[in-house]
């Protein structure tokens, strides 16, 4: 396989039952749609990029791609690869074969993607604490809340702790 940036050998690689293959030039990655979401999993979960969770709740524009970004021909079915923006706007624009479902990742824009989705242990105690304390409420009238009850006031109070704080 040829690299679709700058045309060099794909070099196959695997890392804990991950399987991608990465230009040993330009760095790229190209991977599989099934073994997408397990790379960039794996790459948040090792803790070895800062999260950015507070960028999570913080309302982003989408920017547009770069006009003089050139089109990429997929380097296993050879059909050119459109772009799309990660989690629609995350600003990390990725290409994405249509034909096989794979994925190129130009240098860095996996460390972007495990940052939009690394895991934060504070922020998920929080939130369970919140689901537990929520839990034994009950209404003026001594109904018991509905769930959704719980889940808007839990992501209301998330919001107000990490978007509104200044």
């Amino acid at each position: 396989m040829q690299c679709p940036r700058c045309s060099a050998s794909l070099r196959a690689e695997k890392h804990q039952h991950v399987e991608f293959h990465i230009c040993p030039t330009c760095r790229g990655i190209w991977v599989s749609g099934e073994q997408f979401q397990a790379l960039t999993v794996m790459v948040a979960a090792e803790g070895e990029v800062e999260s950015s969770v507070k960028l999570t709740f913080e309302r982003r524009k989408a920017l547009r791609p770069s006009k003089d970004n050139p089109m990429r021909m997929c380097p296993t079915c050879d059909f050119a690869m459109r772009e799309f923006n990660y989690a629609y706007d995350s600003n990390v624009f990725l290409d994405r074969c249509e034909q096989c479902k794979g994925i190129w990742l130009d240098p860095n824009e996996i460390v972007d993607i495990a940052k939009h989705i690394q895991y934060n242990p504070k922020l998920d105690a929080f939130g369970k604490g919140l689901i537990h304390k929520y839990n034994l409420q009950k209404d003026e009238g001594g109904k018991e809340l509905e769930w959704y009850d719980y889940l808007l006031t839990g992501a209301y109070i998330i919001l107000r702790l990490l978007v509104f704080k200044h």
